[in-house]
């Protein structure tokens, strides 16, 4: 009796040791040699002496709670996020071990039968139940790269602009809706935007999938949270597929579907404005153009209640209706009274300029205000488009430039700025994003406080073999990856220069600094598109001429030949009458 008394007492010692070496194991810290968890956790597993652990016993330890990452600036937020990530890891190595201790078969060699069973916690941590004889224990579902990116994800992105608070100007950027359109809001949160512009389906085909419920309740649900007045301040962006003065029946009515379901979208996801194209003549008048536009136009605000139709005005290319104030004011005349209120304008900075209009000079931009005023009428206009040109004035092409680069400059933006009858409206900029890959990897390296001279980011410990791989993925990554990439970040300082021209002297040191700066800036792509310009209207003079010649031409043989029919005719005459004389004068000899 005494002997077994000892035995058992020896016996609970050595449980009580393996115990607490256990514990030991669960909270000893990530390191790279031979005694990490990682490397134990694979010996207890092929261990066959090792024996399961007491039913009555828990073999998972308390889960780390994840603390959700505060919105902090630059070099804060790299400090938890690493810190985040190194307390993320190790629990999830402290779960492998407990996992492989768990699944070590039992002393006879033999793994117990396991009956796995689906659980969906409340974090969604993607976890599994799996029940060994009467023991339950939990192992993780997923791999360590998936967890990896999956607490990537729980990272807050930080925007990379604040959104100005106060100001009666709301400036923002026609921004991607990819994956739906609830994804906009964001991404115009993330350039610090008070304004922003979508596609609320594809702009590349004509069929599209129904707006689904759960997006347009995220979307509403994020304008709420974000502040974001959806019937003031987001424009959607039609289509350039649809042309509704199409003077063919069956492509006219494909227009209008498309049309009217952009509206309807509209109205469901509770924004009142829609800015669209308003199409070209093609090869009709102007005239009959416009009273197809107007007859699909009315019958649009007849099956809808509350969206707005917001025309745009256009650069006056070809039969392109927009180029003229006037073509809005004679669509104005052919719609019904009623529906006037439920019908805007859109000024677009670079197609009026580039169909003519001066918007650059104080002088200019006051005369086509006033102009505006007087032919359409100011209470049609409800949005503006925020865009320089490539191209001089009147060259009636659509080339936006970003701002202060172009021929429009920053005093002209100045003047937009600064008219208070541009308060409260969505002011969208659509300026060209796309920037070398090398410059933007440079520029974000910059702003996390990174060596940008040091391409590959290896560090001294990396070994041989891992920068081989490195090196491999990155040539890889090169052929496949486009020289430019989109980056938002244009936009997000573009705003922030808008809005620091309110109130700013346009005469003092500061604006002409800013001014001196972005004009260097596109002094080069200026003078190409000058170049291309003046080649052009060079062009059009020869055909001009050659053509001018040609009248010419024509109309000189035709006086020739008519000179000639009436030297002939003189001639003739002279021949007859000559003729009479010889024959009296013969008659006078006879008699």
């Amino acid at each position: 009796m005494a002997a077994s008394a000892s035995t058992r007492r020896n016996s609970s010692k050595a449980a009580a040791a393996s115990r607490g070496n256990g514990s030991k194991r669960g909270s000893t810290q990530i390191d790279t040699g031979e005694q990490s968890p990682l490397r134990r956790s694979k010996r207890l597993k092929s261990s066959d002496d090792l024996g399961s652990p007491a039913p009555c016993q828990s073999t998972v330890e308390p889960e780390i709670e994840k603390n959700t990452l505060p919105i902090v600036d630059s070099e804060e937020k790299k400090i938890a996020v690493i810190s985040s990530g190194q307390e993320v890891k190790e629990e999830e190595e402290e779960k492998e071990e407990v996992s492989a201790i768990i699944a070590s078969p039992n002393r006879k060699g033999r793994v117990a039968k396991q009956e796995p069973v689906e659980e969906i916690d409340e974090k969604g941590e993607g976890e599994e139940i799996t029940k060994v004889g009467s023991k339950t224990s939990k192992t993780l579902k997923t791999s360590k790269n998936q967890r990896m990116k999956k607490e990537s994800k729980e990272v807050v992105i930080m925007p990379l602009a604040a959104r100005t608070q106060g100001l009666r100007m709301f400036v923002g950027a026609h921004v991607s809706a990819a994956k739906g359109v609830f994804n906009a809001v964001n991404n115009s949160v993330h350039i610090g935007g008070n304004a922003f512009a979508l596609f609320l389906k594809s702009q590349r085909k004509w069929d599209n999938p129904p707006l689904q419920d759960d997006h347009r309740d995220q979307f509403r649900q994020l304008c709420r949270e974000q502040a974001y007045d959806a019937s003031k301040y987001i424009l959607p962006h039609g289509s350039y597929l649809v042309n509704l003065a199409q003077g063919d029946k069956a492509k006219a009515k494909q227009a209008y579907d498309s049309f009217l379901d952009d509206l309807r979208r509209c109205e469901e996801l509770g924004i009142s404005l829609y800015n669209f194209h308003p199409g070209s003549a093609n090869q009709s008048s102007l005239s009959e153009a416009l009273e197809r536009l107007a007859k699909a136009l009315t019958n649009a605000l007849s099956a809808t209640s509350t969206v707005v139709p917001v025309l745009e005005t256009m650069c006056g290319h070809g039969t392109t209706i927009g180029g003229s104030l006037t073509d809005f004011q004679q669509l104005l005349r052919l719609i019904p009274q009623k529906y006037h209120s439920r019908i805007g304008i859109c000024i677009d900075t670079c197609h009026s300029f580039a169909a003519g209009y001066d918007l650059a000079s104080p002088t200019g931009f006051k005369q086509f205000m006033s102009e505006f005023e007087d032919v359409v009428g100011i209470q049609y206009l409800r949005a503006l488009h925020l865009n320089d040109s490539r191209a001089p004035r009147g060259s009636k092409r659509d080339l936006h430039a970003n701002i202060g680069t172009g021929f429009l400059g920053l005093r002209a933006f100045h003047n937009v700025m600064n008219e208070p009858r541009f308060e409260g409206l969505p002011m969208i900029l659509e300026t060209p994003i796309d920037r070398p890959v090398e410059e933007i990897k440079k520029d974000t390296a910059v702003a996390h406080g990174e060596d940008a001279s040091d391409e590959d980011g290896d560090s001294c410990c990396e070994s041989d073999s891992q920068k081989k791989k490195q090196k491999k993925t990155k040539q890889k990554s090169k052929k496949a990856t486009a020289s430019v990439l989109p980056d938002p970040g244009v936009w997000a300082r573009e705003i922030k220069l808008l809005e620091s021209l309110i109130g700013m002297d346009p005469e003092g040191a500061e604006f002409k600094a800013l001014e001196a700066q972005l004009a260097e800036e596109g002094q080069e792509m200026r003078q190409k598109y000058q170049e291309q310009y003046e080649r052009k209207l060079e062009a059009e003079e020869k055909q001009k001429n050659k053509l001018k010649n040609k009248k010419n031409a024509a109309a000189a043989k035709d006086q020739k030949t008519l000179v000639d029919m009436m030297k002939g005719s003189s001639s003739q005459k002279r021949k007859t009458s000559r003729r009479r004389q010889d024959e009296q004068v013969t008659d006078e000899g006879e008699n």
